[in-house]
């Protein structure tokens, strides 16, 4: 498993989170840009910690993206870190993945709760990848024993 399955289901699976959590992200950037106070001649991304949160999901999309890119060149490789890197990628790009929707959530306020935008439906995604299997828990499990040099199974 951990020699032919598992390495391209979870570069799959990161790949899902990584591209759900981008989409958010432009979703509620394209949010900040159009929402509009008008009594106020501005913006939702004129509010500073608006412009934060979509900064902090900005961050952690590319960290988790430059991650897949990482484990998928140790993979190709042979590489003797890719059992640790698969172990860990798709737990990290699904925590990603929740707290960029998340994020992205508090961005739009209420309107993001709305089945009338993409929001809620990443969120909705993006969360299911941690609690499919292999559960971020399980990999966590499974990284720790690798980690100490026990078996996996």
């Amino acid at each position: 498993m951990m020699s032919a399955t598992l390495p391209w289901f979870v570069l799959g699976s990161a790949a899902c989170s990584v591209g759900i959590a981008g989409a958010a992200l432009a979703a509620a950037v394209e949010h900040a840009r159009g929402a509009r106070f008008e009594h106020l001649g501005s913006t939702l991304a004129d509010v500073p910690g608006v412009r934060a949160r979509l900064a902090e999901a900005k961050i952690r999309h590319a960290q988790a993206r430059a991650y897949l890119q990482s484990v998928a060149r140790e993979i190709a490789a042979g590489g003797p870190e890719a059992q640790v890197g698969v172990l860990a990628l798709k737990a990290a790009a699904a925590e990603m993945a929740v707290e960029v929707t998340d994020l992205c959530l508090r961005v739009g306020g209420g309107a993001a709760y709305s089945k009338h935008g993409p929001l809620e439906r990443h969120f909705r995604d993006a969360r299911a990848a941690s609690v499919m299997a292999p559960t971020t828990d399980l990999l966590r499990d499974f990284l720790g024993k690798a980690l100490c040099g026990q078996e996996l199974f």
